[in-house]
């Protein structure tokens, strides 16, 4: 049995043991917040803690968690081509972009339990000679904010009501701590044209008015980031 072999046969189970998680902790936390539970850490602790006692009842075999095991599969694969402590935070950091991407299409929300841990990883990594330098990882996380800020704010001058929301400016945030700032424009002309393209295909002119979740293409241009590909190639 070769190297590649050995890490995938730890690897890829792992991975899929990890979509099924995504699927059932994102299902009881919406669960919890549509049931008027206050959108903080506690909430979300609940909703993992209630997996963990009864993981049988909260799992169920949907095409949702399908999907789940598909996406990781597919992002674990740089770690098991090539093992690193980087290519195996980049697996984890998807997980969780996979995680926000659920929870944000199903209730429009991006929590800070999520987002702003995922932001002090990328830091830590960058601090600890991982990824981009940790002056890079700063400043795109920065950049990013301010960036996202700027156009909400412009977008309320003109519109009168808020374009986007403070988890999607953290999102960005915690992808530019993780990515550098080099990537980010390709991450958020991905995920602005993905997200453009589905709104017209699934509701036609009418959904130019209509709000969309912003968080599942921010998560989806991410996470192909962090794998390795190049973004906007890979999308056009």
């Amino acid at each position: 049995m070769n190297e590649i072999e050995a890490w995938a046969g730890l690897a890829l189970p792992a991975a899929a043991v990890g979509g099924v998680v995504c699927s059932a902790l994102a299902s009881g936390y919406v669960r919890r917040i549509e049931a008027d539970e206050p959108v903080d850490p506690e909430t979300l602790w609940a909703a993992w803690f209630d997996l963990v006692k009864h993981p049988r009842a909260s799992w169920r075999p949907t095409g949702q968690a399908v999907l789940c095991v598909v996406l990781l599969l597919v992002a674990s694969l740089p770690f098991v081509l090539h093992p690193s402590v980087l290519a195996f935070a980049r697996t984890v950091c998807c997980a969780v972009l996979l995680l926000l991407a659920l929870i944000d299409a199903r209730c429009g929300l991006l929590p800070d339990a999520l987002t702003v841990p995922l932001l002090w990883a990328g830091l830590l990594l960058a601090w600890a000679g991982y990824g981009p330098g940790l002056h890079e990882a700063v400043s795109a996380a920065a950049l990013g904010y301010l960036f996202l800020w700027a156009l909400n704010a412009a977008f309320m001058v003109l519109r009168g009501r808020s374009g986007l929301g403070g988890g999607d400016m953290k999102l960005v945030a915690a992808l530019g701590a993780w990515l550098g700032w080099a990537p980010l424009p390709a991450v958020l002309l991905a995920a602005c044209v993905a997200g453009i393209a589905f709104s017209l295909v699934a509701a036609g002119r009418q959904a130019l008015g209509h709000a969309l979740a912003f968080g599942p293409f921010l998560s989806f241009a991410g996470a192909v980031g962090l794998s390795g590909m190049p973004v906007v190639q890979f999308l056009f």
